[in-house]
C-alpha cells in the first residue's frame, strides 16, 4: 500500500556549493513548463494516491518556486489534506515566510529549513550573508504562530571553515531554537560540485578526521542533554516528532515520487523518472510519464539492510524472511559483523552497536 507521496522541485535561488541533487536557478518559462508537467503527472497517477497519509515537498528550494500554490491546489483536488497526518515543505530560511497562508490553508503542518551553520566564514561561503542569528529565530517564532510547530533544522557538520567551535555555537541555537526535529549531517564531498572544485583548487580545506569525530560526539552529547533522541544516524527528535514519511524509506515501505529525477518504490519496484529537466517536460507532453527500473531482488535485499539498518532501532530479521522468503545469514555475513561487535542481535532484531554506528559505511559496504 502506497502511504507516502513525495514531490520533487528543483529550482533554487542559489546553488549550494556542496549540492549534487537535481537542481537549477530559477528561469519563469521553465518553471511554468515544469509546473504544467508535474501537474499532468500528478492528475495521470492519481488513483495511486488514495491511501497516503504523508506528503514530502523537497527540492531545490520548493518556496523559490513561482508556482508552488498552483501544486498546493492540485494536490487539494484529489487528496483530503485534512487528513494527511505529516504534509512537510523545505524552505530555506529566507523563503519560510514567503508561503506561510498558504501553508496554513492548506494544511501542510511540518516545516525542514536548510540552516547548514551560522559560522560568519562559513555562511559566506555558502552564500547566505543576508540574515542573522536574530533575524532566523524571529522567522522561526512567526511560522509557530501560525501553528505550525513541527520544524526540522538542517545542519551539516565538517564543512570548510567549520570546527568545535562553530559546532558549539550552532548547539547553542538549536537550544535556543528548540525545534522539535534535527537533522544534523556529516558532510559528504560530491563530484563536480563547487564545492570538489574548490577543495582541488586548495581554496577550501576540510577538519582534519580525529576533528570531525570530535565534532560528531559532541554533537550526540549536546542534543541527548537538550532531550532531543537520536533515531537514525543523522536525525534526532523531541518526543513524538519522528519524521513519518522518511521512515517509510528507512522501513522499504511503498511510496511514489513525481516529478524530475525522482524515485518510487511500490509493486516491488524501483521507479526512477528521467533527471534532465527539459527532456522530463517533453516526455510529458507526449504521456511519457515515467521509465520504469526494476531492481534485481538482491538488490532489494541489500537495500533492507543499507537503509534500514540507518536506524537505532534496527531491523527485523523475521520480517527480511518473510519479504523475501530467504534467510538473511545466507544472504549476507552477519554473523562476522556480529563477531567484529559493529551489529548487535536482540532476539529478532539486529542494529548498529556504538562502535558500528561510528563506522557505518562500513558496515554497509558487507550488504553490497
Amino acid at each position: 500500500m502506497i502511504k507516502g507521496l513525495y514531490i520533487h522541485i528543483p529550482f533554487c535561488d542559489f546553488i549550494c556549493p556542496y549540492c549534487d541533487f537535481k537542481k537549477r536557478l530559477k528561469d519563469d518559462l521553465i518553471e511554468k513548463e515544469y509546473r504544467d508537467s508535474l501537474i499532468k503527472e500528478i492528475l495521470n497517477k492519481k488513483e495511486y494516491l488514495n491511501d497516503i497519509d504523508t506528503i514530502y515537498i523537497g527540492g531545490g528550494t520548493p518556496t523559490a518556486f513561482s508556482y508552488l500554490e498552483d501544486i498546493l491546489k492540485t494536490l487539494d483536488s484529489i487528496i483530503d489534506l485534512s487528513n494527511i497526518k505529516e504534509f512537510t515543505i523545505e524552505s530555506t530560511s529566507n523563503r519560510c515566510l514567503d508561503y506561510l497562508d498558504l501553508f496554513t490553508k492548506y494544511h501542510v503542518n511540518r516545516l525542514s529549513i536548510g540552516v547548514e551553520s551560522f559560522d560568519d566564514k562559513l555562511r559566506e561561503y555558502l552564500k547566505r550573508t543576508d540574515e542573522t542569528k536574530e533575524e532566523l529565530i524571529e522567522k522561526i517564532n512567526r511560522i509557530r504562530e501560525k501553528g505550525i510547530n513541527n520544524i526540522n533544522l538542517d545542519f551539516i557538520y565538517s564543512m570548510p571553515y567549520s570546527s568545535l567551535s562553530t559546532i558549539k555555537n550552532d548547539l547553542e541555537l538549536i537550544k535556543e531554537i528548540n525545534p522539535t526535529h534535527i537533522s544534523f549531517y556529516d558532510l559528504i564531498i560530491e563530484k563536480n560540485t563547487q564545492l570538489s572544485y574548490d577543495l582541488k583548487r586548495n581554496k577550501v580545506s576540510l577538519p582534519s578526521e580525529n576533528e570531525s569525530v570530535r565534532m560528531r560526539d559532541l554533537i550526540n552529547k549536546t542534543l541527548k542533554q537538550y532531550g532531543y533522541k537520536r533515531y537514525e544516524i543523522s536525525n534526532w527528535r523531541k518526543e513524538g516528532y519522528e519524521s513519518i514519511h522518511n521512515k517509510y524509506y528507512w522501513n522499504l515501505e511503498e511510496y511514489i515520487s513525481f516529478g524530475v529525477s525522482s524515485h518510487s518504490f511500490y509493486n516491488n519496484r524501483r521507479y526512477e523518472n528521467i533527471s534532465n529537466i527539459k527532456e522530463y517536460i517533453r516526455l510529458i507532453k507526449n504521456n511519457d510519464y515515467i521509465s520504469i527500473i526494476k531492481e534485481e531482488d538482491t538488490n532489494l535485499k541489500s537495500e533492507y539492510f543499507i537503509i534500514g539498518l540507518r536506524l537505532i532501532s534496527g531491523v527485523s530479521l523475521s520480517k527480511y524472511t518473510n519479504l523475501f522468503n530467504s534467510d538473511p545469514f545466507k544472504d549476507f555475513n552477519i554473523q562476522k559483523l556480529l563477531d567484529n561487535k559493529l551489529l548487535v542481535k536482540r532476539g529478532d532484531n539486529i542494529r548498529l552497536s556504538k562502535r558500528g554506528l561510528e563506522v557505518a559505511n562500513i558496515v554497509f559496504m558487507e550488504f553490497i
